[in-house]
């Protein structure tokens, strides 16, 4: 995948969402523009132009997460030059440490995505009218909608994942399956239906993120896979 223009990426924070949940996104924040700087230029060379959206329902900043984390809500196109490790100062220049946006994002403000990641909320949660309603509205425009954990639910009670074949966590399946029957449920770490991705645990969301990024930034393999390889990441199936 390839794109002139920056690719938009969203974050849904729903209440109580736990923070591993959301970490798969820095996987993918290693292949692009800002984070390959520090790659041989060769490699750097297809480094992906990304823009990341924080979105909740109500645009109020920082949003509480598990472990006492908060998330502040905005889109960030570059980080603040004081946070920027040294190792990447040298080669950023002072003009490009000042192309920051931060704008508070709220679901009614949110632009059209490309891909919406969608981490989990408390087992319990239903999403309101206006949280379906986005996600509905999104799903019209994104390249690919991906849920970790329980973040099944939300994208659930939209009606998105009807008919699709899609996978959670173990300990719910049974009961998914007897109350959710317009879903094909399967026991697996991580499952691809068409533009749905689903994971099953929180982190499975690793494992699908890793497959995700290798089978849909193709271009970007070398790349994708410096990546990997420095994270250490450890490479599993998708059956348990």
């Amino acid at each position: 995948m390839s794109s002139p223009t920056p690719l938009k990426v969203g974050v849904l924070l729903s209440p109580t969402t736990q923070l591993m949940d959301v970490a798969p996104l820095d996987m993918l924040g290693m292949i692009d523009k800002f984070y390959a700087r520090s790659y041989p230029e060769h490699i750097a060379a297809n480094a992906l132009d990304i823009e990341y959206y924080f979105v909740n329902e109500t645009g109020e900043s920082p949003h509480s997460m598990t472990g006492g984390f908060k998330l502040a809500v905005t889109v960030s196109a570059l980080l603040f030059p004081l946070m920027i490790p040294p190792c990447f100062r040298k080669v950023v220049s002072e003009s490009e440490t000042r192309r920051l946006t931060t704008l508070q994002h709220s679901i009614s403000t949110c632009p059209p995505l490309d891909i919406l990641l969608i981490g989990g909320p408390a087992p319990t949660y239903r999403p309101s009218e206006a949280i379906q309603h986005f996600i509905q509205t999104q799903y019209q425009h994104v390249r690919h909608l991906l849920t970790i954990c329980t973040g099944y639910i939300p994208a659930l009670y939209s009606g998105v994942l009807d008919g699709k074949t899609v996978t959670a966590p173990r300990g719910l399946l049974p009961m998914l399956k007897e109350e959710k029957p317009d879903v094909k449920w399967v026991e697996k770490r991580w499952v691809r239906d068409g533009k749905v991705w689903s994971s099953g645990a929180v982190a499975n969301g690793m494992d699908m993120m890793a497959c995700f990024m290798k089978e849909e930034f193709k271009e970007q393999g070398a790349l994708t896979e410096m990546a990997l390889g420095i994270a250490d990441f450890a490479r599993r199936g998708e059956a348990y």
